[in-house]
């Protein structure tokens, strides 16, 4: 997979500092994972009973064409990092800072 430059310009709309938006990106990618994840879990898992309690002999060792098209379809999906810079860049999602006691730590 080629590496695309980032233009600082465009992501720089939040925050001057380029390790809190590698920060804030990094956390949106793996929310995007989770989400991916997810979904590709509840589309499997018809599938995952059929094999757990087979109806004959042949389907328990069975892979279904509709499971193969679905993880497919997964796999040519955008990998979660691009999406989340994709969307800090149009501006559709921001991050904001916590609040910290003396020591610290929330």
């Amino acid at each position: 997979m080629p590496i695309r430059a980032l233009d600082y310009d465009k992501i720089r709309h939040q925050s001057q500092n380029i390790y809190e938006i590698v920060a804030a990106l990094s956390r949106r990618a793996k929310e995007i994972n989770e989400q991916q994840r997810a979904e590709l879990e509840e589309k499997l898992a018809p599938f995952k009973a059929k094999i757990r309690n087979p109806a004959n002999e042949g389907e328990a060792d069975k892979v279904f064409p509709e499971q193969i098209a679905i993880s497919q379809k997964y796999e040519r999906l955008p990998k979660p990092t691009i999406l989340a810079i994709e969307e800090y860049e149009q501006q559709k999602f921001t991050f904001d800072y916590r609040e910290t006691n003396p020591k610290g730590r929330k």
